[in-house]
């Protein structure tokens, strides 16, 4: 069984707190029942699917072996991973959406390899906010340039991968290099930060989880919350330091 299959398991038999039983927090009991478990339309909705779309329409016409060979000394070189990796389910974008509008970042900041739609996701959230993609090599940046032209998003400010900008909203999706999510959160962490950090696939391999707990452990890091395929830390002063796992 693969080891990402096993820790779905013991997920789903561990996973507590959904409809906020069991948090005594006022700040977190409203955070998991009206933005992380809200279900309701917003306006972009219908954008974000079609982008997704547009995606996955491209990726079934995609060269197979050029993505294989991005990764063939990574975790996986199995293409069918990479692109479920690197391509969140919708429920996330849409949540990440919704943390957005939550907590009014004054800056986006993502890091990582993404075919885009995680990026429009994050844009859409507030057209006034400039956000700073961090993407990782011409493959996945071709995917974004092409979802950011079709789209006329204006407020995602494409780069390759570099020193970590300041953020007080950091998206990391780069499951298939550990060390390199480990770097991003390190140099985030390095200094006094104040805001909201989401890591992708946690629980992709044992590696992506001892980045995962070892940057639970750190002081700024005042909530994390395991949603399985993402983590969440809060680091915001005056909370108290819990770990959660959140069935989603």
């Amino acid at each position: 069984m693969k080891y990402s299959t096993r820790k779905k398991l013991a997920y789903l038999f561990t996973a507590r707190h959904s409809k906020g039983h069991g948090i005594h927090s006022p700040f977190l009991f409203r955070l998991i029942t009206e933005v992380i478990e809200n279900k309701g339309n917003f306006s972009a909705w219908p954008m974000l699917d079609a982008a997704e779309e547009n995606v996955r329409n491209t990726l079934r016409m995609v060269d197979k072996a050029s993505y294989q060979k991005l990764y063939e000394t990574e975790i996986s070189s199995d293409f069918n991973v990479i692109k479920k990796l690197h391509l969140l389910p919708v429920k996330f974008d849409r949540l990440i959406f919704r943390l957005i509008n939550e907590f009014q970042p004054s800056s986006l900041l993502f890091c990582g390899s993404t075919f885009g739609v995680t990026l429009m996701a994050m844009a859409l959230a507030d057209r006034r906010i400039r956000l700073v993609a961090q993407v990782e090599n011409d493959h996945y940046r071709s995917f974004c340039r092409r979802l950011i032209e079709v789209y006329d998003i204006v407020n995602i400010d494409l780069a390759g991968v570099g020193n970590v900008t300041a953020s007080d909203f950091v998206v990391v999706q780069n499951p298939l290099n550990p060390d390199e999510c480990s770097r991003v959160l390190g140099q985030i962490v390095a200094k006094p930060y104040d805001g909201l950090i989401i890591l992708c696939g946690i629980h992709t391999s044992s590696e992506m989880e001892a980045v995962w707990k070892r940057y639970q452990k750190e002081q700024q890091v005042r909530i994390s919350l395991d949603l399985f395929e993402i983590g969440i830390f809060i680091c915001k002063k005056g909370l108290q330091k819990e770990d959660f796992v959140l069935r989603f």
